[in-house]
């Protein structure tokens, strides 16, 4: 910073010198002479002293500088290379990622899609043996219930087979016919009693 500021100064110092300077040209020409100017050579002087000062400032300060600038603008070159090569390791790093991920998408869905067939078919198996089992219940079910009614309808038929009969004997059951069938069933029992003994 100080060197700036001296840099400053020693150009105001010249500009400041040609500046009075500039008014007495201005004189000499405005007189019309031709001459050659007396301060000419104080003017290159002064020239060639601001022309060194630049260049040695511009050689001792702006050299290490441009170099300064130079190495940070390479370093930083550098840094962003760097950083493309990893963005781009990344970036391909991502795309293995992402072809994995549909080729791991699609095994999963194929995967979903013969679990959901196989549960299905387990499904409509078991439906199936289910429904064999009511089928079969039923029918035994149906069979008992059957079995049950013709048993009740088997007795119901003898009830009304025996009361008819029972009627019908009533209704032809005189008392010389209940007689006869007395002495035939005591006669019967007779006789069975003496092939005991």
């Amino acid at each position: 910073m100080k060197r700036i500021a001296l840099l400053l100064m020693l150009a105001g110092a010249t500009a400041w010198a040609q500046e009075h300077a500039e008014p007495a040209k201005e004189g000499h020409e405005a007189a019309g002479h031709e001459a050659s100017d007396p301060t000419l050579p104080a003017k290159w002087v002064n020239f060639a002293i601001l022309a060194a000062g630049l260049g040695f400032l511009a050689i001792k300060f702006g050299g290490p500088a441009l170099k300064g600038q130079q190495h940070q603008i390479l370093d930083r070159m550098s840094q962003a290379s760097r950083r493309a090569e990893a963005a781009k390791v990344q970036a391909d790093e991502m795309d293995k990622r992402i072809s994995g991920l549909q080729v791991e998408v699609n095994a999963i869905r194929q995967k979903a899609a013969a679990e959901l067939a196989a549960e299905a078919a387990r499904l409509e198996k078991e439906t199936e043996q289910l429904l064999a089992k009511v089928e079969q219940t039923a029918e035994q079910e149906i069979a008992s219930s059957a079995k049950f009614a013709t048993q009740q309808l088997k007795a119901t038929a003898a009830k009304l087979a025996l009361d008819l009969a029972g009627q019908k004997i009533r209704a032809r059951m005189t008392a010389g016919t209940q007689g006869v069938l007395v002495d035939r069933f005591t006669q019967h029992l007779g006789d069975s009693r003496e092939l005991r003994g």
